[in-house]
């Protein structure tokens, strides 16, 4: 009898442990904007002094970047508390501070959302 209230127990054990990554992924959504420092366009009004990201979905966003006046489309993948976005050149990826704030991984900027 005591070995099958111990086998009960370690089976119950078992299932309250279950995996669960759904409710641990945090979505991010909105616009996310950072003022790049020592930026100055007035000599040229087409150089960009904010950048954005504009989150279209769960996996796809727009990134207007580097001073550029056009957004990007990107996709990207949520580990954990890193959005990785897809790139063929460059690294880019954030550490979700918070619903409201990205820190770039590559340069330690910080991003905040503006919608």
């Amino acid at each position: 009898m005591k070995k099958i209230l111990l086998i009960l127990s370690v089976i119950g054990i078992m299932i309250s442990c279950s995996d669960d990554n759904d409710s641990n992924e945090m979505e991010i959504d909105g616009t996310f904007t950072h003022r790049i420092s020592d930026c100055d366009n007035s000599t040229n009004l087409e150089i960009n002094c904010v950048e954005h990201i504009w989150f279209n979905d769960n996996s796809s966003a727009n990134i207007m970047y580097g001073g550029i006046d056009y957004g990007i489309k990107f996709n990207y993948k949520i580990n954990g508390d890193v959005i990785e976005f897809i790139t063929e050149n460059e690294p880019f990826s954030f550490r979700i501070e918070s619903e409201s704030v990205l820190i770039r991984i590559e340069d330690n900027e910080v991003w905040t959302k503006t919608e």
